[in-house]
């Protein structure tokens, strides 16, 4: 693959520290773009083949519309957002050249691209696209295509409704003031590598999750629905049903079918964790 010029906008932030490292390893020259510099940098614009959003999502689109109209037609331009379809429609609109959806699932403190998903949105151009994909493929990333829509409806569960839940748990264990280092030590593997998970996040950015969580009405929208749901649930346990618990876990087990053996499967693998 010929070397390419690429322009990171938001290239000071972690994951755009991250990704100017691969693509520099690859032999690509690679602008990293903060936000003081976003008025000044039209020489990089200029020459770059791709151009990346790499920005908090509250600020993606309004970024976008500031850097699109100054981007020749021959570039591609493509943004990282963990929501898909508003700058995905907002590139298009701003751009008439390539554009491309991408999503790495995963935060920037990885230390290997093996068995990292990097979900890619078809926008513009998509043969314009594919170097973009394949090296990105290079690098060791696994690339699945998906809609956009679709991406951001499994988004509202996996970053709403998941990430909303793992605030909830560690919140209430502070307001209860139980710590999970203590709940550590009699923890089963399974409820370990939930803590440890847990753990993880709130070693993060709070800003960060904060904007993910509130990233969609749509999102905020679920999590109320939810909410709503455990009411429901909370009041039925109140009242001791037993049997409408075990008839809506059966119903739940048959519905996901075989995934429940291939998770049993699977989890037994890397639940063997050894703390020393």
């Amino acid at each position: 693959m010929q070397n390419k010029n690429i322009t990171i906008i938001g290239g000071h932030g972690q994951m755009g520290k991250l990704f100017h490292q691969l693509w520099q390893e690859q032999g690509h020259i690679v602008y990293p773009i903060g936000r003081l510099e976003f008025d000044n940098c039209d020489d990089k614009l200029a020459i770059s083949d791709l151009v990346v959003i790499c920005v908090p999502i509250k600020d993606t689109c309004n970024i976008i519309k500031k850097i699109a109209p100054r981007l020749k037609k021959n570039t591609v331009l493509a943004d990282f957002t963990s929501l898909k379809s508003d700058p995905l429609m907002t590139m298009l609109a701003q751009h008439s050249g390539a554009v491309l959806g991408l999503h790495p699932m995963f935060g920037p403190t990885i230390h290997s691209p093996h068995n990292q998903i990097i979900v890619h949105c078809e926008g513009r151009n998509p043969s314009s696209c594919q170097w973009v994909i394949d090296s990105l493929s290079k690098i060791g990333f696994t690339l699945k295509a998906m809609n956009a829509s679709k991406h951001d409806q499994a988004m509202n569960f996996i970053q709403g409704i998941e990430h909303f839940i793992t605030f909830s748990l560690g919140t209430f264990l502070h307001q209860k003031n139980e710590h999970p280092k203590e709940l550590l030590e009699i923890a089963s593997p399974i409820y370990l590598a939930k803590l440890l998970l847990m753990g993880r996040i709130f070693d993060q950015d709070p800003a960060l999750y904060a904007d993910i969580i509130m990233a969609d009405k749509k999102r905020i929208e679920l999590i109320k629905e939810f909410s709503l749901w455990l009411t429901d649930w909370v009041t039925k346990l109140e009242n001791y049903d037993k049997a409408k618990f075990i008839d809506e876990f059966k119903n739940a087990s048959l519905w996901m079918g075989e995934f429940t053996a291939y998770a049993q499967r699977i989890s037994d693998n890397f639940l063997t964790i050894d703390l020393d």
